[in-house]
């Protein structure tokens, strides 16, 4: 069964998502969060909720914006306002259940880096994207019309606080090592090795590494993303 819930935030906005029970009464849920202009109906998220909830666990995915009634536009975000969002998601849910597992894809793993995790019994990075002096996201300034832009593909505009913390944006390897929950960082072959291997180095124990080979940023082969699944599976059943 799934049910459309609205959180309300510290700012006075509201979070959606949807909560997908599993057939029998569950005390372990697992909160899935997106990346970069992504959204909480991405495959991997979709078919991830219905994964886990077969297995026997709840499943919350949620959209960090979107243009429902009350929730933040994209141009009114920023990574660590994210980390803030799945704090509050966390804190709405800890009274129901016992255990609750966070998994973050590309700059939700990043998100992951800013919430509070002492109600957190286990996180999994989905080839998380990493940021320190050396390697941040670069934005062009478009001053006719007085906005920042990323090429990817498609201009994608952002807003102005997204565009100042991306220009401060703390080491990341320097975050991670502030986590203590379990962690486990799911790379694709394909795509962001290095970065899922810098978080690992920095993170503390207990931590697993695993490379999917010939998976893409975001696992489109269905093979990619069952083993996306299966080894996230893997990490949770521990914790």
């Amino acid at each position: 069964m799934q049910k459309t819930i609205k959180i309300k935030t510290k700012d006075k906005f509201f979070i959606y998502g949807d909560l997908l029970s599993a057939s029998n009464p569950a005390n372990k849920l697992v909160i899935f969060c997106h990346g970069f202009t992504g959204n909480r109906n991405e495959h991997i998220h979709f078919n991830g909720a219905q994964y886990f909830t077969k297995k026997g666990l709840d499943t919350f995915r949620f959209s960090f914006y979107s243009d429902e009634k009350g929730a933040r536009h994209f141009e009114q975000t920023k990574i660590s306002q994210h980390g803030e969002d799945i704090t509050t998601v966390v804190n709405y849910f800890s009274k129901k259940y016992k255990k609750i597992y966070l998994i973050g894809h590309s700059f939700g793993g990043t998100s992951l880096l800013f919430a509070d995790q002492s109600k957190v019994s286990a996180m999994v990075f989905w080839d998380a994207s990493y940021m320190d002096s050396t390697n941040k996201i670069e934005l062009t300034y478009n001053k006719a019309k007085a906005v920042h832009t990323v090429d990817w593909g498609m201009t994608v505009i952002v807003g102005k606080i997204f565009a100042e913390e991306l220009s401060r944006f703390p080491d990341c390897g320097e975050l991670v090592k502030k986590i203590y929950a379990p962690v486990k960082f799911i790379s694709a072959g394909n795509s962001g090795v290095a970065d899922s291997k810098k978080y690992f180095d920095n993170a503390n124990n207990p931590k697993s590494l695993v490379v999917i080979k010939g998976a893409d940023h975001n696992f489109n082969n269905p093979e990619s993303e069952q083993k996306l699944f299966e080894e996230t599976y893997d990490w949770v059943k521990k914790y």
